[in-house]
């Protein structure tokens, strides 16, 4: 393949990227900075004490000058995916260019440069890396992690010779050659077009956190703003938030979102740049964030967003202009309303509103779970609790997604709260199910057009009401996102979560144990204030895994607490039933993989959420869908009166 035919491979896959000078573009002709760069560096070698050989200096340079863009203004592709025609000619005008990959954001990608044995002994001390895309470099490795969410900064630490890249960054990427005359090469099996860059584990994301030096809360709401804007509309207070917005400017005189999108994402030009930081100034105060925060934010978004960036001192003083303002405005915090105690007795009007109008039950089988959804009573219902359990690869995620679409063509709205898989992978899963194609068509990126997806009728409803999170947002704030879908859609989001365990509160508490279960009791809150199904992936313990192990509602990892907050609870897996109880059976990880035959074992259903039972499934992940799995009875269907299980 050409670089070209690579380059835009890689544009197919949702990567940015830009042509970087090669060795055999710098050799036929040298650019003017190269020239004058390479000229220095000789007489200044030739006027040292100690000088080296000039094949030494020119390698150095040429080394340097093989990592450059040879385009002007790249750094607007780290906020936008080049056109297909600006790759076509950039790698036409210059077809042996190196490739360079944007890292960051806008490729979902955040790459560790290992560069010596140390760094790789440090790494694997902390845990080692996922299986996941490598690089095989001179003196190292690129391990291409996905973007963890946050702002990560581009770091360099000789000390421990691990480099980062990421937001505002950049690497080399294969076939391109490096100026020692060395080719950057795929380790085998794990190029980017085998597998997809692996999630950030835990001492990753510590790792990247503490080189960002900002706190989780600030990244937090940092991408919320930029992020989670383009899924919400927001209400009119926090659209009127600029500092030098009136409230009693109309909505279609105050900023919309898209300014404040638009303003985090490509920052502003020449001549509007002190308008604009008032303006973000103004909002991300009215957010509630320290003052500490809003300027931390403030300085970063004027070094890397705004082009030339404002006089520091010009910044500090527009900023604390608009803080003087907002602490001016506001006003002291309202008495809270007395409890009034007759709202605890009940009255005919409120239970009749409760009985006929305050019901929720949300229909999710459509064709293909029909008997799952006979033996819920009918569907997921208002105010329930669920808990999905599962072994490893028992297809959880691809029920959940098949059900999320489902209650999406019901015409229920579905917050998805996706921390497992990623927006894109849920996408895909979903194109997969209704397309008729292959998942690995589009993990591969071997379909030249998916825009025709979007015209299935299916699709074009679901991704009107499918609202996928994958910020890390506390539980307290999701109120933020529930309101304004409700006010949207007039009814409430049924809330998807995969999965439990990787869920945070703004006050986390350092024990596990307490942490979870507190997690479960506002999971429980949620449910009954905005009267809306709230459905859960979680773990079993790692136990529960064998062969031959008996499930029960002890087999989750949550075990004690769930079994009182949640409303449902069913377990996936490969089972036969002994004596009433259900095991795993012998080789079931072969049986998933081989048959996709699973069972859902439903062990608890309390509060009108149906009744307990099994249910066999068939999974399919190739196209990933899961239908009911027919069974032959094991009583004789002639027989009077057959003996009925437990169920």
């Amino acid at each position: 393949m050409t670089n070209l035919e690579i380059a835009l491979s890689y544009l197919d896959k949702g990567l940015s990227l830009i042509p970087l000078y090669s060795p055999e573009m710098l050799k036929i002709k040298p650019s003017k900075g190269f020239r004058e760069e390479l000229d220095k560096k000789i007489r200044e070698n030739d006027a040292s004490d100690n000088p080296t050989l000039k094949d030494d200096v020119t390698r150095e340079v040429l080394t340097r000058w093989c990592k450059k863009p040879c385009i002007s203004g790249w750094k607007e592709y780290q906020h936008k995916l080049p056109a297909r025609e600006e790759v076509t000619n950039w790698f036409t005008m210059n077809p042996t260019a190196n490739i360079g990959i944007i890292t960051g954001a806008i490729s979902n990608l955040v790459v560790f440069d290992l560069d010596s044995e140390s760094a790789v002994q440090y790494a694997d001390e902390q845990g080692g890396f996922p299986d996941t895309v490598k690089v095989k470099t001179g003196k190292g490795y690129h391990i291409y992690m996905k973007h963890p969410g946050f702002v990560v900064k581009n770091q360099v630490n000789k000390k421990l010779d691990i480099d980062i890249r990421a937001d505002g960054g950049y690497v080399v990427t294969p076939p391109s050659r490096h100026g020692s005359g060395h080719y950057y090469q795929w380790e085998e099996g794990y190029s980017i077009s085998q597998i997809d860059p692996a999630p950030c584990i835990t001492w990753m994301i510590d790792y990247l956190r503490d080189i960002s030096k900002i706190d989780p809360d600030t990244e937090n709401k940092l991408n919320d703003l930029a992020e989670e804007f383009s899924i919400i509309e927001l209400d009119d207070k926090l659209i009127q938030a600029a500092a030098e917005t009136k409230p009693q400017e109309s909505i279609a005189q105050a900023p919309t979102q898209d300014v404040y999108v638009g303003l985090l994402q490509n920052g502003c030009r020449q001549g509007e740049r002190n308008h604009s930081a008032t303006k973000l100034i103004g909002y991300l105060l009215k957010t509630g964030m320290k003052d500490t925060e809003v300027w931390e934010m403030v300085q970063m978004w004027n070094r890397d967003k705004v082009h030339p960036p404002l006089d520091q001192d010009e910044l500090q003083k527009t900023f604390d202009s608009v803080r003087a303002l907002e602490k001016k405005n506001q006003t002291a915090k309202p008495t809270p309303p007395k409890i009034q105690i007759e709202s605890f007795l009940d009255d005919m009007t409120r239970t009749v509103k409760e009985y006929q109008q305050d019901y929720v039950r949300v229909p999710f089988a459509n064709s293909s779970l029909t008997e799952l959804e006979n033996l819920m009573n009918g569907g997921f219902v208002g105010g329930g609790f669920y808990l999905f359990g599962g072994i490893p690869s028992s297809g959880k995620t691809v029920l959940l997604n098949n059900i999320a679409d489902n209650i999406c063509l019901n015409g229920y709205p579905v917050l998805f709260f996706s921390y497992d898989d990623g927006r894109s992978e849920l996408r895909y899963r979903t194109f997969s199910r209704f397309a008729g194609q292959s998942i690995e068509n589009f993990n591969l990126r071997t379909l030249k057009d998916i825009g025709s997806i979007f015209q299935i009728p299916q699709v074009k409803e679901i991704i009107t009401r499918k609202y996928v999170v994958q910020q890390m947002i506390p539980v307290e704030k999701w109120n933020e996102l529930i309101d304004p879908i409700r006010v949207k859609h007039g009814k409430a989001p049924v809330i998807i979560i995969d999965y439990l365990r990787k869920l945070r509160t703004e006050k986390g508490n350092g024990e596990e144990r307490l942490r979870v279960d507190g997690i479960l009791s506002k999971l429980t809150e949620i449910a009954k204030i905005y009267n809306t199904p709230v459905i859960a992936i979680s773990e079993l313990a790692r136990d529960s895994y064998k062969a031959g192990q008996r499930l029960s509602m002890a087999s989750f990892k949550e075990s004690g607490t769930i079994e009182y907050e949640a409303s449902w609870l069913g377990i996936l897996g490969a089972v036969e039933e002994d004596g009433g109880e259900y095991k795993l059976k012998e080789n079931w990880d072969t049986i998933i993989q081989q048959d996709g035959n699973v069972d859902l074992i439903i062990f608890k259903a309390k509060r009108g959420t149906g009744a307990t039972g099994r249910v066999p499934l068939k999974v399919d992940k190739n196209f990933m869908t899961v239908t009911e799995r027919p069974v032959k009875p094991t009583h004789d269907p002639t027989a009077v009166n057959p003996v009925k299980t437990k169920f």
